[in-house]
C-alpha cells in the first residue's frame, strides 16, 4: 500500500540541476569520468536568516560583507547582510568545511556574529521571520567538471557553477 515506485527519466537530453553533492550528479561524474581533468570540488556551509526589522535600523539597498570574524585562524568563513525590501534583512554566515575543530558548531558562531555591534544594532527590535541552512561549492574554474555527457548536461550548484568572489 506505501509503495511507490521512483520515476524514470526519458528524454534525448536531460539537464541535471541538482544542489551541492547531489546524488544522481555525483553518479554522473563518477560514471562519465567527469571529473578528470578538475581540481577537487571543495565545500562551505551557509546558514541564514531573514528578519523583519523596524523602519528605524532599516537601511534600503545596505549591503555588508565580513570575513572571518568570530572564527580563529586558520578557520575560513564569511558573513553577509543585505538591506533588501519590505524592511527585510537578509543575514548569513558561511564557514568553509574543511576546519580542524571537531567542535566547530557553525550555527553558535552564527549567533556570536549576531552580537557584533555592527550587526546587533541592524536586528535590535526586529524579528527573525525564517531560516535555514545549506551547503554551497566553493572550489572555483578550476574545480568544475565537464558539463555535458552522452544524453545530458550539468548545471548549477551540482557541478559548481556557484562563483564566490562574484556574489562577495
Amino acid at each position: 500500500d506505501q509503495f511507490t515506485r521512483g520515476i524514470e527519466l526519458v528524454g534525448n537530453q536531460t539537464v541535471f540541476a541538482e544542489g551541492a553533492r547531489g546524488s544522481c550528479t555525483i553518479q554522473l561524474i563518477n560514471k562519465y569520468k567527469l571529473r578528470d581533468e578538475a581540481d577537487p570540488q571543495t565545500y562551505s556551509l551557509g546558514v541564514k536568516e531573514v528578519w523583519e526589522v523596524p523602519d528605524e535600523k532599516f537601511v534600503e539597498g545596505l549591503v555588508q560583507h565580513t570575513v572571518n570574524w568570530p572564527l580563529k585562524s586558520p578557520t575560513y568563513g564569511g558573513s553577509f547582510m543585505y538591506h533588501m525590501n519590505s524592511n527585510q534583512v537578509h543575514l548569513g554566515f558561511v564557514v568553509a568545511l574543511d576546519y580542524k575543530n571537531p567542535y566547530l558548531n557553525i550555527y553558535e558562531e552564527f549567533q556570536r556574529f549576531k552580537t557584533h555591534a555592527a550587526i546587533r544594532s541592524s536586528l535590535e527590535g526586529g524579528e527573525c521571520i525564517s531560516y535555514g541552512a545549506r551547503v554551497i561549492n566553493t572550489g572555483g574554474y578550476n574545480a568544475l567538471p565537464k558539463l555535458t555527457f552522452p544524453g545530458g548536461a550539468l548545471v548549477g550548484c551540482g557541478p559548481g557553477l556557484l562563483t564566490v568572489p562574484k556574489i562577495k
